[in-house]
């Protein structure tokens, strides 16, 4: 299963070549790599009451590469 990565991290460390964060990238629903903003979105969410009926849930932060059930 595809892994993307998140851009502007230190997660793959520069590992990988562009040709397979390309290949990654295009393996994603939206074909765009994750940024830090899109995860900073998520947990701004979750700390509003909007989320108040949200609990033990897995949330997939990764553009569509990985569709949880």
């Amino acid at each position: 299963m595809p892994c993307p990565r998140t851009d502007e991290t230190g997660f793959f460390a520069g590992r990988l070549s562009p040709e397979r964060r390309e290949n990654l990238v295009a393996a994603t629903a939206v074909k765009k790599a994750g940024r830090p903003e899109d995860v900073a979105a998520l947990v701004a969410f979750l700390a509003t009451p909007a989320s108040r009926h949200i609990t033990g849930q897995v949330l997939h932060v990764n553009g569509g590469a990985y569709l949880g059930r």
